[in-house]
């Protein structure tokens, strides 16, 4: 019976880390798919960010949807040693204590086969990241109005 009990551990155990290493991506990764210096992006701009960025294709086809943070990239570094714990899940995270601009550019409904984006009006925000060992963002959770 133990030793039912300590293979379900280890096969639980498992899981949650391949879970969690498939959301996670690399410091470099986050920056080229999150972060932007531009003022604005509009339907236009989306469109060619994502495709610059050469993060609109996935294997699954079109990504449906990315956030772009409008910061520099210490600025939201410094999320992962100063903001607050935020749990979504069971998943530890971090909230950031002030608010960025972020522009959502959505996968345009007419032609998803094009990878056409639309812009979805800037707003300012939470956001809500994980951070690697080295306090570096990795992955993009979301945002939060409060």
């Amino acid at each position: 019976m133990a030793v039912k009990g300590m293979s379900l551990i280890c096969l639980l155990f498992i899981a949650t880390s391949v879970i969690s290493i498939s959301r996670a991506q690399n410091p470099m990764a986050f920056r080229r798919k999150h972060l932007t210096l531009l003022d604005t992006i509009d339907h236009n701009r989306c469109t060619s960010e994502m495709r610059n960025k050469r993060i609109a294709m996935t294997r699954d086809g079109c990504k449906k949807l990315n956030t772009f943070i409008h910061a520099p990239e210490e600025v939201i570094d410094a999320t992962c040693t100063m903001g607050r714990v935020h749990v979504i899940k069971g998943q530890e995270y971090k909230k950031s204590i002030s608010k960025f601009r972020v522009t959502n550019c959505r996968l345009s409904g007419e032609y998803p086969n094009d990878c056409e984006y639309l812009a979805e009006k800037s707003a300012w925000k939470y956001i809500v990241i994980s951070c690697d060992q080295n306090d570096r963002p990795v992955h993009f959770a979301g945002t939060l109005n409060w």
